[in-house]
């Protein structure tokens, strides 16, 4: 099978290089001995300056997009073709000059290792002079809006730029002067552009988080571009909405899909010069502990990175993805990593058979007695309804909320941050708000006093309140200010945001009558509101402001991961109505190895132990094992897991530990799996030699 999924930019090629690299230093033995076979066979390199430092990658191996250890072992594809890429892309051109020679001899050095008669590419745009030049490092703001730096930062890494902002003007052709001409009353913006116009490719690109650490660090693969509006930057305090227009390319490399990476993860030495904690760019020499943090190994390996990367492209594509195989091999654990990759809001939920559609969708519940004691019924949203609603919060256009939307996020914000402190209408005096346990809102001035949501609801609705109650009226012109009039929270810093909701053990309730009419909504080809249904209680539905008033739909940035074991009986429910809504992936023992990793060094010989017992179980390679049992049987690493309640600190007494987790754990299982068969007894001995690794003299291995 020909490879075709060849790069397109620079930008592709600089990852690749930075991808090997941390092969050639990883803490996996495997990993680092195929990196620096892959150095050492090497005919052709690509050459990229990663600041001051040129690194070096097989052009055949940066050839193709995203490419992995994994990637490469499916398919290494020709050299020839990638050669073939970057000349005809023209990212690169070849280049014999001696001193890449010698300079790639260093860049061997570093793991004792030699090449004999390499060949090299450099980058097009520039000839040795350009690949040699000193290079800088650049400290750049993703924003002046405060309080919208992560948001602002996600556009950066998103589009692969770093931006800033002022006015809507190519400077492509402008002088310093010209900068100067344009801008005679504003220094800052003089020094910005001055400064910002001075990137190259190759240079160190950092985006700022104050001075609490840094969203990513990249390379530049580009000098100043134009384009009208390409970065958003968010609202500022005069409630005016801002894009930038002035950027560079850049290939982010080291960041976090969660949060920033912090100053002590930069570890910067006492001496060593911190970027200023405001301002729009800085630029300085490379500090080494910017360097050492480019170049050090990712913390996940990249086969692990890449097996995500596939998931997530499914669970795109499909919508909807289930994860089918045995009990044990940690699909509810890959759902939560998938979610937490896509840094998305998820929710999760455990299907069982008492589960309806009243749980789920929506229903009648029972409200609180009222001063007659008299209990009636009102209309609820079930857990998934409720999850679309916050999705589709953080995907409408900017419009108005509702006062009872409002009401209900300003809630969410104060469990989330504990207070919320505000002016007093009356004065300069502060106002601490907080939320107690029964979910009204007090004040930390006057504890003792309470407010209900209808009192705050009658003001956001009439503006009026009883003269004297102070707190009433500044709760309620906070919540008119921040959410009612001046939405930013809700649809800018949180647009698009996927949401994921992980349906546990989806087999094991009657997807029938808890799904009900949304089987049609639910499809991957009707997200969004050309798959809004009319719902069982829809005529309930009163509030014109209820997004779902007309009809309920599921969300474009709604996604659902279910996981199953497919030797569960129940899974005769799934219908063939609802098995072809969703994309379906089998997890097998050996892709879940890293819930072992708590094992420490034990890792490897409980892998061993692991693939021992499930060989045993069924190999379908060699066509052998337990008649009646197949792969769906194997053992998963879920199981093995548990090995680590019963370890010692020091592992002393492992025995004794797999000991405990067959006659506690494993034994069990596999009685199940046996029981009613022809030869049950005997079968289960077998296996038992098997993870005890007794040969046939009964001799252990």
């Amino acid at each position: 099978m020909t490879r075709t999924d060849f790069i397109d930019c620079r930008a592709d090629v600089i990852r690749n290089i930075h991808t090997l690299y941390s092969y050639a230093q990883s803490d996996d033995g495997d990993e680092r001995e195929w990196a620096i076979d892959r150095y050492r066979q090497g005919r052709c390199f690509v050459v990229e300056p990663f600041g001051n430092k040129l690194m070096f990658g097989p052009s055949r191996f940066c050839g193709y997009k995203e490419n992995t250890w994994e990637k490469q072992c499916e398919h290494h594809g020709n050299g020839t073709e990638t050669n073939d890429r970057y000349l005809k892309l023209k990212l690169y051109q070849p280049e014999d000059d001696p001193s890449l020679t010698c300079e790639f001899d260093k860049f061997m050095d570093e793991f004792g290792i030699n090449n004999v008669n390499p060949k090299f590419f450099i980058p097009s745009d520039g000839d040795l002079t350009d690949l040699y030049h000193l290079r800088k490092c650049y400290f750049i703001s993703p924003t002046h809006c405060r309080g919208q730096k992560e948001q602002a930062w996600g556009s950066f890494l998103d589009k692969g730029i770093a931006a800033i902002g002022w006015t809507d003007e190519d400077y492509t052709d402008y002088t310093d002067e010209d900068i100067q001409s344009a801008y005679p009353d504003d220094y800052t913006a003089v020094k910005a552009f001055n400064t910002f116009r001075q990137i190259r490719p190759g240079d160190i690109i950092c985006c700022t988080h104050n001075n609490f650490g840094l969203w990513g660090i990249g390379i530049a693969t580009s000098t100043y571009k134009h384009e009208s509006g390409i970065h958003y930057a968010g609202i500022d305090d005069d409630d005016e909405e801002w894009t930038y227009s002035h950027y560079v390319e850049v290939k982010w490399l080291k960041y976090k899909s969660q949060g920033y990476i912090s100053k002590n993860e930069l570890e910067i030495p006492p001496s060593g010069k911190q970027w200023p904690p405001y301002g729009t760019i800085f630029q300085c020499e490379i500090p080494d502990y910017i360097t050492n943090y480019l170049l050090k190994p990712l913390h996940d390996t990249m086969t692990q990175n890449y097996k995500y990367d596939r998931y997530i492209k499914l669970l795109k594509a499909n919508r909807n993805l289930i994860l089918t195989g045995a009990p044990g091999m940690g699909k509810t654990h890959l759902a939560k990593a998938i979610a937490e990759e896509m840094d998305a809001v998820c929710e999760f939920v455990q299907f069982h058979p008492s589960y309806d559609y009243t749980d789920f969708v929506e229903g009648l519940r029972p409200t609180l007695p009222d001063k007659n004691g008299n209990i009636g019924f009102e209309r609820k949203d079930g857990i998934f309804k409720e999850f679309c609603k916050r999705a589709l919060m953080h995907k409408r256009p900017k419009i108005q909320l509702s006062y009872s939307e409002s009401l209900k996020l300003f809630k969410e914000d104060l469990q989330t941050q504990g207070v919320i402190e505000t002016k007093s209408f009356r004065s300069d005096t502060i106002i601490g708000m907080t939320l107690i346990e029964n979910g009204n809102i007090s004040v930390k001035n006057s504890p003792e006093w309470r407010v209900t949501d209808n009192r705050i609801l009658n003001y956001l609705k009439n503006r009026t309140c009883q003269k004297n109650d102070t707190y009433t009226k500044t709760i309620g012109d906070y919540i008119l200010n921040n959410y009612v009039n001046h939405n930013t929270k809700l649809f800018v810093t949180q647009k698009s945001k996927p949401h994921i909701l992980i349906i546990d053990e989806i087999n094991r309730g009657e997807i029938s009558k808890i799904f009900g009419e949304l089987f049609f909504s639910i499809d991957p080809g009707y997200r969004g509101e050309r798959g809004r249904v009319k719902t069982q209680y829809q005529n309930l539905i009163t509030e014109e402001d209820d997004p779902f008033y007309k009809g309920f739909y599921v969300p474009e940035n709604v996604y659902i991961i279910g996981t199953m074991n497919d030797i569960d009986r129940s899974v005769e429910s799934m219908d063939f109505a609802m098995r072809r809504r969703f994309a379906w992936e089998e997890i097998k023992a050996a892709d879940n190895t890293e819930m072992l990793n708590d094992l420490g060094e034990m890792k490897d010989e409980v892998i061993e132990v692991m693939n021992r017992l499930n060989n045993a179980i069924r190999n379908d390679e060699e066509n052998e094992g337990i008649e009646g049992l197949n792969s769906s049987f194997h053992i998963g690493a879920a199981y093995f897991a548990k090995l680590g309640l019963y370890l010692d600190e020091d592992n002393s007494n492992k025995e004794e530990a797999y000991g405990h987790l067959w006659e506690n754990h494993l034994r069990g299982v596999l009685f199940e799996y046996l029981r009613g068969t022809i030869n049950a007894e005997e079968n289960l001995r077998l296996l038992e030699s098997a993870y005890y690794g007794i040969n046939d003299d009964n001799e252990t291995d």
